[in-house]
């Protein structure tokens, strides 16, 4: 008789955990996170001279499919045009899933474009002037 009812209480907290977490919007998974989207925090569509440090560095974020930061992920940036040069060709993401580099401006008035990149996610644009 007691095997009975410890054998009903089990299932009934199984059965009960079970509903909660589908009421509650939650699955359960054993997927590991992973990097998912690739995101500008800062540094897009500034202006500076030729020749000098932009006032703020170009700036990602990197997030995973369940909405969190990605931590230890490559970003690899290039200068696609308006040349200059960067502070790092990559960079990794530290524990909020953001990294950044410092772009200092060619030496020729007009726009330069740097990529952020990151494999299998995408890349992304940030476009400066050079005055």
């Amino acid at each position: 008789m007691i095997r009975t009812r410890m054998a009903y209480g089990w299932r009934r907290n199984v059965a009960a955990v079970i509903t909660i977490l589908a009421l509650g919007g939650c699955r359960l998974t054993t997927d590991a996170p992973r990097p998912r989207t690739l995101g500008i925090i800062s540094g897009d569509a500034q202006s500076a001279t030729a020749g000098s440090a932009l006032p703020e560095p170009l700036t990602v974020i990197v997030i995973n499919q369940y909405g969190g930061p990605s931590e230890n992920v490559t970003v690899t940036w290039a200068i696609a045009s308006g040349g200059g040069s960067l502070s790092a060709a990559s960079t990794t993401t530290d524990a909020n899933g953001v990294t950044s580099v410092t772009y200092t401006t060619g030496q020729t008035p007009g726009s330069a474009t740097i990529t952020a990149t990151v494999a299998g996610i995408g890349t992304l644009n940030f476009t400066v002037t050079i005055t």
